[in-house]
């Protein structure tokens, strides 16, 4: 009798010690799934990565910076009465305060007489008559966008496809030209700077006019 109950306490502390190791086991594979779940990083979507150039550029600091640009060229959608001057009364509405201010420095350095800059870079004209462009944006974020302009003036004026590059820059006011680029000069900037380099080296004599 004793060796009876003996076993069946013996039989009992084995019973318990499975139990307990059963407990005890690696978790599911739902909740192992869980445990080993890689930290959230600022990491983007992958879908991102695969994303083409249109749809990067599809953001609302690429639709503001679109917005911009054809605010500008709805200037010129007629010449009748067009009293819009981006590189001199309109400056602030157009072009960045650094932009401002080397064109500034390239009419002290000028002295008055004519510089390079004599015509309109967002037209690329000196006179228009109705001038429609579509604008497309290229990369934006909330400082700085790239963008580009094709437009043309009306056949009647024998107006020719035209093609204008830009740097903008996102300032207090609004979004802001920095730089500008035509066929002919892909560059504001470098022109403006070129050219007050010269005058003061004394390479480069301005246009008196005459």
């Amino acid at each position: 009798m004793d060796r009876f109950w003996t076993r069946l306490a013996v039989g009992g502390v084995l019973i318990g010690a499975l139990a307990m190791a059963a407990c005890s086991k690696a978790p599911t594979a739902g909740n192992a799934a869980d445990a080993n779940a890689p930290i959230a990083t600022n990491s983007p979507p992958a879908n991102m990565a695969s994303a083409t150039p249109d749809q990067l550029a599809s953001t609302p600091d690429a639709a503001d910076a679109k917005a911009f640009l054809e605010g500008l060229y709805a200037h010129y959608k007629t010449s009748k009465d067009n009293t819009f001057q981006p590189f001199d009364a309109n400056a602030k509405e157009v072009l960045d305060a650094d932009t401002i201010a080397l064109m500034k420095a390239d009419q002290k350095a000028l002295k008055g007489d004519l510089g390079e800059i004599d015509g309109d870079w967002l037209c690329d004209c000196q006179d228009f008559e109705s001038i429609t462009a579509t604008i497309a944006v290229q990369s934006a974020t909330a400082i700085a966008a790239k963008a580009t302009s094709d437009f043309h003036d009306t056949p009647a004026a024998g107006g020719s496809p035209k093609h204008d590059t830009f740097d903008l820059v996102k300032t207090p006011a609004g979004w802001r030209i920095h730089d500008i680029g035509t066929a002919d000069q892909p560059s504001l900037r470098k022109v403006l700077t070129d050219e007050i380099a010269g005058l003061k080296s004394g390479k480069v004599k301005p246009d008196s006019g005459d």
